[in-house]
């Protein structure tokens, strides 16, 4: 069984974004986002896109591992050139993630929600990350960006520490090369309207921590709040036991009483 075909993404495109994007698909490469990190440093124009059959070292956030099977998933890489006002990595996540949703739900008939703030949940665990890293110029703009998506489709197992927490989609992996296209789509979709970020409705639809008591870390101390909702620049907006209100713009967060070990 080997890895869909760049040519079979491109047969579920719109005629109009194939035009855009250059396609590779690999059976093995160790981190899709690496290899997109070395083509925009050599130049390499917006629109690169590397999927993978498997990841040997997939990135997660926080420095933590991505677990990228053999013939499981889709591991995908997308090199950004934002113009000014649109390189802003947490919006480049959270559109993602509703495009990541909404594609799921179109091609495989899911219900997915979002876990502020990479992360995409099929009933209660985590089927999809998101990492999006940015390379600055010296005067704090962004030269580019490089979106990377991991989405579990079948489930061949997971390992010990994560296996309590990560699911699947449950689709099968011959869906792969529509459901990588659908997600390209919707994304380019939502990064084109930049910076009207149209996206937020369904994001904030999706969101799983809205009206939850969460716990989150700050300043090496934990606290206790509850989510009030997502503000237009993806904040997530917590008031804490004390009654004040908080914006939160990166983390981990996680519902209170629930397990603390994250993926």
């Amino acid at each position: 069984m080997s890895i869909f075909s760049a040519d079979g993404v491109y047969s579920f495109l719109d005629p109009a974004l194939s035009g855009r994007l250059y396609i590779t698909a690999v059976d093995v490469t160790g981190s899709t986002n690496d290899d997109i990190k070395v083509l925009a440093a050599g130049g390499a124009p917006e629109g690169e896109v590397i999927i993978a059959g498997e990841q040997t070292a997939g990135k997660g956030r926080l420095g933590r591992s991505f677990y990228s099977p053999k013939d499981a998933g889709i591991y995908m890489s997308v090199l950004l050139r934002p113009k000014t006002g649109s390189g802003d990595a947490l919006a480049i996540t959270t559109a993602a993630g509703a495009a990541v949703a909404c594609a799921l739900d179109e091609v495989c008939g899911t219900d997915a929600g979002i876990k502020w703030v990479n992360d995409i949940y099929i009933a209660g665990r985590k089927v999809c990350g998101i990492l999006t890293e940015s390379s600055l110029s010296a005067d704090g703009s962004v030269k580019y960006a490089v979106l990377g998506i991991g989405v579990n489709v079948t489930d061949r197992g997971f390992p010990e520490d994560i296996k309590n927490k990560a699911g699947a989609v449950g689709a099968d992996i011959s869906l792969r090369p529509c459901i990588a296209a659908k997600i390209l789509e919707r994304f380019f979709g939502y990064y084109d309207s930049f910076p009207s970020r149209l996206y937020m409705d369904e994001y904030r639809r999706r969101s799983v921590l809205t009206g939850k008591t969460i716990e989150y870390e700050r300043g090496g101390k934990l606290y206790t709040a509850r989510v009030e909702g997502i503000d237009d620049n993806a904040l997530l907006i917590v008031r804490g036991e004390d009654g004040n209100v908080n914006y939160l713009s990166s983390g981990e967060v996680n519902i209170k009483g629930t397990s603390k070990n994250p993926i």
